[in-house]
């Protein structure tokens, strides 16, 4: 499983939408809602499961905050042949600001459950919107 991108639909912004390919960094805003695309490719029986997707921060291990997660339901198959599968999670932005990494698992599944890789500072929360340089740029008698 990959995640194939995430994308932004800004809260407070309207028609504010930034696409990001893995490995690529995101900048939210707290309320914003990120739009994670997961791709997968399977073959074999019917199955249902999950897919959980996770911001936070990763050391020894992956520390989720539980503010920017996501569960999904995904059925799968049946196939004989590999089909390729996607799948969204919107995820709304809360909790702390700060720097953030990412990961996915497939899980409810027969076996263990199937995890993407860690990916490493994908999302940058700020507290609020922030302006820069604003000015009078001109007056005119009209």
């Amino acid at each position: 499983m990959s995640i194939e991108s995430i994308l932004i639909h800004g809260a407070r912004n309207a028609g504010r939408l930034a696409d990001v390919a893995p490995p690529g960094k995101l900048q939210a805003v707290l309320g914003d809602v990120v739009r994670v695309t997961l791709g997968v490719r399977y073959r074999g029986q019917a199955i249902n499961g999950g897919i959980h997707v996770s911001f936070g921060y990763k050391n020894s291990w992956f520390n989720e905050d539980g503010a920017k997660q996501k569960d999904i339901n995904i059925s799968l198959g049946p196939d004989n042949d590999w089909k390729d599968y996607t799948f969204t999670a919107d995820i709304s932005i809360g909790g702390s600001t700060g720097t953030f990494d990412m990961y996915a698992k497939i899980m409810g599944v027969p076996g263990p459950d199937i995890f993407t890789p860690d990916y490493l500072d994908v999302l940058e929360v700020i507290g609020e919107p922030e302006f820069d340089n604003f000015r009078i740029t001109d007056y005119t008698k009209v």
